[in-house]
């Protein structure tokens, strides 16, 4: 009797997890914004992962999880402790704990690893992810129930479709567990190639910088099916054949027409004629917000400012100065290299740009390059208005990667990369096999060029598929790679 309580409270416990998991996925920001006790459900998901992280100096998760891991986390928090000392940081607000994030929501890898295990103990069905694909496409493309709206628009501090890094990460968390959990690689085959020639048509529509991550994902994928693809040619050129209709389609309905798709991104080159001017650089409007923290002497000459010409004040744009006034400049696609600093023809890219080499710039000239600008205020780069959005609440510098090292310095970029080199090796070690790249892969790219794991939902999603992929014996282990 006993033991078959202790299963109905496993199956509980599994499907109100997966039930959060499986809302966040569908409705994203809209859902994280809903307000429970006075907090917002995104700031209650960081309060578990930080409450999660305290077991992690415990021996809760000893058998699950690889114990480099364990020990590379457990300094990763106590220098967060350190870091709040030596900064004159406090604990008690807030904006600590949003600014170190990144710190806590690891934590869900180890609920993920304990679901997996879990669902293995008590046979839960999970199939229910493969439902979430097409509802997502649905009620971001076809059809959003005006109930749904009203409800989000009342209880949520924010009403929002679902981005493109949050749709291609539904497509990569589904058709990964499709993979690894099918035992008839041809219904999965199918899936995949259907839902990508449905989705892809849709997030470039979205955001052109979901593509290039969806396409890595693809291709390593495909590479995986490699074998049923040789076995089975005709009918995987079918299902493909069947896919570029449906791609076709998807195509027309995004975009009105073929002829309306936009590809200028990936191959435009700079015109001549394009005004190629700016008053100061994005260094230097630094400087002006924040001019108690740089002394003349040691602003690189390059950051003096230029004057500009022929061109209006209000027009201004993030591209480097005309090439007459440096010495130095090199072309390459949509990309000028001058006088050592990297611009982009290409608004978006160069925004990016501009503030990646702020941080690095800042945290050199500071002398906080190993240890970063700790958790108490904004990174410095995101001070100028012009960066904070049109409400002025961004504060994110669009990379996982440079958001680490602005925080907390080369000490823990390092620890990161080397947790997540032990999550690769640990999986090789088990399954002789780098098929975990395939989940980890797009989704830490499409991290590095969107603002994703300074979210709440973001990391909640990507870290317990993660953590319960990495229970998973992979079956067939020689197909794989």
């Amino acid at each position: 009797m006993e033991m078959i309580n202790q299963l109905k409270n496993n199956k509980t416990i599994l499907r109100w997890y997966f039930l959060l998991l499986g809302l966040t996925m569908l409705f994203g920001r809209s859902f994280t914004g809903l307000t429970l006790f006075n907090y917002r459900l995104g700031e209650i998901i960081v309060i578990l992962s930080f409450f999660t992280s305290i077991f992690v100096f415990t021996s809760a998760f000893d058998r699950i999880i690889d114990k480099n891991i364990l020990i590379l986390n457990r300094i990763l928090i106590l220098s967060f402790y350190i870091y709040i000392l030596i900064s004159d940081g406090s604990l008690t607000n807030p904006y600590t704990y949003k600014s170190s994030s990144y710190i806590w929501t690891f934590a869900f890898v180890y609920l993920g690893s304990f679901a997996s295990y879990l669902v293995k103990k008590t046979k839960f069905d999970m199939r229910y992810l493969l439902t979430l694909l097409p509802i997502t496409y649905i009620l971001s493309s076809v059809f959003y129930p005006e109930v749904i709206q009203k409800f989000f628009l009342k209880y949520s501090d924010v009403f929002d479709f679902l981005k493109a890094s949050d749709l291609l990460l539904v497509f990569v968390v589904t058709n990964y567990f499709y993979f690894v959990s099918s035992k008839h690689k041809s219904n999965s085959f199918i899936y995949l190639i259907i839902s990508a020639s449905i989705f892809f048509p849709y997030m470039a529509f979205k955001s052109k910088g979901a593509i290039v991550p969806g396409v890595v994902f693809m291709i390593l994928i495909l590479y995986q099916y490699r074998k049923f693809i040789f076995s089975k040619t005709w009918f995987a050129i079918f299902i493909l054949f069947v896919g570029v209709i449906f791609f076709g389609f998807s195509t027309i309905r995004t975009f009105g027409s073929i002829q309306n798709v936009d590809y200028g991104m990936f191959f435009s080159e700079r015109e001549e004629n394009t005004p190629m001017h700016e008053r100061f650089t994005n260094f230097q409007s630094i400087i002006k917000t924040q001019p108690e923290r740089y002394e003349e002497a040691v602003v690189p000459e390059r950051y003096e400012q230029q004057e500009a010409s022929e061109v209006e004040e209000e027009i201004y744009i993030n591209i480097v100065p005309p090439e007459k006034e440096y010495t130095n400049v090199n072309q390459f696609w949509i990309f000028t290299l001058a006088d050592g600093r990297l611009y982009s023809n290409e608004t978006n890219v160069d925004y990016r740009l501009q503030i990646w080499q702020d941080v690095l710039i800042d945290l050199k000239l500071q002398g906080q390059l190993f240890t970063g600008y700790a958790f108490n205020e904004i990174i410095p780069a995101m001070t100028p208005a012009e960066r904070r959005g049109w409400d002025g609440s961004n504060e994110n510098v669009h990379n996982y990667l440079i958001n680490i090292l602005a925080r907390g310095g080369v000490i823990h970029l390092a620890i990161f990369i080397m947790i997540n080199f032990y999550i690769v090796r640990n999986w090789y070690s088990r399954n002789k096999n780098f098929l975990i790249l395939t989940y980890m892969t797009p989704v830490i790219l499409t991290a590095l060029f969107d603002v994703t794991m300074e979210s709440a939902r973001y990391p909640l999603i990507y870290y317990s598929f993660l953590g319960f992929f990495m229970m998973h014996e992979t079956q067939n282990k020689e197909e794989i790679i």
